[in-house]
Parts: structure tokens; C-alpha cells; sequence
């Protein structure tokens, strides 16, 4: 039973059908076909939206659309050139700090990609980078959204668990942060390499105007993390924090958008978070159906069965969690995964809390890689770029993030430093 449903998920997928959907209808055919009480599938279907730490998720998206609506984006970019300008791959090298810093706000890589890359691809474009590398670096750099807390998938991952959502952003840190600077080594590589563009020197006066004009968007994510790392609110608290900030910088200090633009901003968000919370509530269905069958202990005696050399298992692991990112919604998968290898993970001495951050870094991998992509997807299509190109350029930053998922399954100091310290 468990192979049908696991293969009926990938068909529906296959054909073109939603992915909440797709778990959902999987998840009944399971009911039915065992004759499970129907009753439950309200009752998880409610009860997987019925969180209090996953009232973070739609905060951190709506002040995402706030900031971009805003204009504290734009600032942020302009700070950036403003330091950066003068460095080979200047563009590039923007992007992925600006990436870097709205991800400390949304939580959110396809966010990111859309808000940051909305911005640079044009620019880098226009200032003559090829527009496949435009769409890769773009696209490669919205994956630290994830993974640099506040993290939505780490959201996802430690409610299910009942882990503290601050000791996983903790953990994410220094990964997340790892990343974003070898990105910028990099950029810096391939743009002496291929003799790439720089906006050129910008004087101290330049600087500083740039400093003072986006000084109330560079203080969102500093309000935010610092907050939740000193203990002041929780996750989800500062989540709304988050928004009542960009709303009154947005509308009031940087007058991006009035009372008029609201409906717009909100109803776009909306989708968003209902397509988000459709997916967490029919998977909380399919984790739930997956618990009753017994296919965490099958999964789990197959994988034990094959080696007890945990390196091996552990690479095992992070084989299977990319080709489920290649193929599956990020929160969708983790919901799903957490009852099969959470126990695996926890019986060969792997701290749950190392194991949130392995998994999530595999499955942002996973929005870079076909058949799916989607974060690269959506770049190339800003960049009107051929899709086949923009994987080849973004190859050198997914080579990178496998180094941070090798670090981050290997050496325990790497996820659970900063935790033990704070």
C-alpha cells in the first residue's frame, strides 16, 4: 500500500495536478481503499493548519510583499551597490546580499527570487551579463530565503516536532551565512574570469546618502532576529512585528504604496499563503495515512537493512531528500518525511535539530534542480533566458550548497555551535 500511494502522489504530480491536490486525493484513495473512518480527513485537514507556530508563515510572507510594495527592497540594492559597486561581478554580488537580507525577513526562496531578481536581472542584463547567468545567480541566491532565519520550512519542521523554532533558526545561521559568502567568492571568480562588468567606484558621499536612505529598511531584519535571538518574542510574535514594521515604513517613511494599493498587496499575499497552507493542511492528511500504514518502520528497516555504517546511511538520506526536492513543494516534503526519518536519523545519533537544517538545505537544492525548479524556472523566465542555460550557470552555487549540506551532516559543530552558545 505504501509503494501505490507514494506512486500515486508522483503521477498525479507528473500530469499536471496541483500538488496539495495531489496529496490529497492520494491520501483518500488510501483511506478508502483501507477503510479508515472519512472523519479524518477533516479532521487533519483543519488540524494541520491549526498551529500557533505556523501563524509565522503567513506574517513573514505578507511583510515580504510589504517590504517589496514598499520600496525597502530598492534600498536595500542600493546600499548594497554602494559598498559592492566597486568589486568585479558587482551585480551579481548585490544580488546575493539583497537575497541574503529579504530572506532574513520572508523566509521564502520563490519570494525572494521574485522580490530581488524582479530588481537585479534586468539591471544585470542590461549592464551586459549573459541572461541565462543572470537567471542563475538570481535564482541560486533566493535559496538562502530558507535556510537564513526566520526559515518558513524550519517553521514547518519544528512545529511538527515540537522543537524550538529559535534553537533551529540558530542552527541555520552559520550555514546560511557560509553560503551567502561563498556565493560571493564565486561571483567574484566568474566575473574576472569572463572579464564581467562593475558599476564602478562610488564616492563616500554617495555612501552615506545610500546608508541614510535605507537605514529603516537595513534595521527590519536587525528588529527581527534580534528579537528573536535575545528572547524579547517568539518566532510567530516577531513574524507580526514584521509586518507592522514594513506596513508603517512602507506606507509612512518611504511612501511605496498608500491606503488605495492595500487591497492589491493583500489580496496577492493572500494567494500565496493559501496555496502555502492548502499544501501544509492535505499533507498533514498524507503524513498522518503514512504514520497508520506503517510506512516509516518499512522505509526505515529497507534503509537499515542495506548498511549500518551511518556515513553511508546519512549519504543515503541526502540522496533521497534531493530527488524528493526535485519533485515536491519544500513544506509539503518535510511534513511528509519527518515520520519515516526522523527516527532513523535520531536512532544513529543525529541531533533532530542538525537533521532540520540538513533537510532543509536538501530541499532548497531541490528548487534549483529540473524536473521542477522552480525558483530557477521562475528566474529564467524573468531573464527570457533557455531554461538548459540557466542550469549550467547555476551549477558552481549548487556545488556550493552541497558543500554546506556535507559540512552540515558531518561536522555537528557546524549546526549546533551557535545553539549550545546562546
Amino acid at each position: 500500500m505504501g509503494t501505490l500511494l507514494i506512486i500515486s502522489i508522483l503521477v498525479f504530480a507528473a500530469i499536471g495536478i496541483p500538488i496539495a491536490f495531489s496529496l490529497g486525493i492520494s491520501s483518500l484513495i488510501t483511506i478508502i481503499t483501507e477503510g479508515y473512518p472519512l472523519i479524518v480527513v477533516p479532521q487533519k485537514l483543519f488540524g494541520g493548519m491549526d498551529s500557533f507556530p505556523l501563524l509565522a508563515i503567513p506574517f513573514f510572507m505578507l511583510s515580504g510583499d510589504l517590504m517589496n510594495g514598499g520600496g525597502l527592497n530598492k534600498r536595500i540594492i542600493r546600499v548594497a551597490n554602494a559598498f559592492l559597486g566597486n568589486l568585479p561581478g558587482s551585480l551579481p554580488i548585490i544580488t546575493i546580499v539583497a537575497s541574503a537580507f529579504f530572506a532574513a525577513i520572508s523566509g521564502s526562496a520563490v519570494a525572494t527570487v521574485a522580490a530581488i531578481g524582479g530588481i537585479t536581472i534586468p539591471a544585470m542584463i542590461k549592464q551586459g551579463y549573459p541572461d541565462h547567468y543572470a537567471a542563475g545567480v538570481a535564482s541560486s541566491s533566493s535559496i538562502v530565503g530558507p535556510i537564513i532565519p526566520p526559515s518558513i520550512t524550519l517553521i514547518v519542521y519544528g512545529s511538527s516536532l515540537q522543537l524550538s523554532i529559535s534553537s533551529l533558526f540558530l542552527a541555520s545561521a552559520i550555514p546560511g551565512i557560509f553560503m551567502t559568502l561563498v556565493f560571493i567568492l564565486v561571483a567574484v571568480y566568474q566575473a574576472k574570469k569572463n572579464n564581467y562588468p562593475k558599476e564602478g567606484k562610488i564616492s563616500f558621499a554617495e555612501k552615506i546618502d545610500a546608508v541614510k536612505d535605507g537605514f529603516w529598511a537595513l534595521m527590519m531584519p536587525v528588529i527581527i532576529l534580534g528579537g528573536i535571538f535575545s528572547g524579547k518574542f517568539t518566532p510567530t510574535e516577531a513574524a507580526v512585528v514584521s509586518v507592522v514594521y514594513a506596513f508603517i515604513i512602507g506606507m509612512f517613511v518611504y511612501k511605496g504604496f498608500t491606503l488605495r494599493d492595500l487591497p492589491k498587496l493583500l489580496s496577492e499575499s493572500a494567494v500565496s499563503i493559501a496555496t502555502i497552507m492548502l499544501i501544509l493542511a492535505t499533507s498533514k492528511i498524507l503524513a498522518w495515512v503514512i504514520t497508520v500504514i506503517n510506512l516509516p518502520t518499512m522505509v526505515a528497516d529497507a534503509i537499515l537493512g542495506l548498511t549500518s555504517n551511518a556515513f553511508l546511511i546519512f549519504m543515503l538520506i541526502n540522496i533521497i531528500l534531493l530527488l524528493v526536492g526535485c519533485l515536491m513543494e519544500a513544506n509539503a516534503a518535510v511534513i511528509i518525511l519527518i515520520p519515516i526519518l526522523v527516527p532513523i536519523i535520531t536512532k544513529l545519533g543525529m541531533s533532530p535539530i542538525t537533521f532540520g537544517v540538513v533537510m532543509t538545505v536538501n530541499l532548497c537544492l531541490g528548487l534549483l534542480t529540473p524536473p521542477v525548479g522552480i525558483c530557477l524556472l521562475l528566474g529564467s523566465q524573468m531573464a527570457k533566458s533557455k531554461f538548459e542555460k540557466a542550469v549550467i550557470s547555476m551549477l558552481p552555487y549548487f556545488a556550493v550548497g552541497v558543500i554546506t549540506l556535507l559540512l552540515a551532516t558531518y561536522v555537528p559543530a557546524f549546526t549546533l555551535w551557535l545553539p549550545g552558545l546562546m
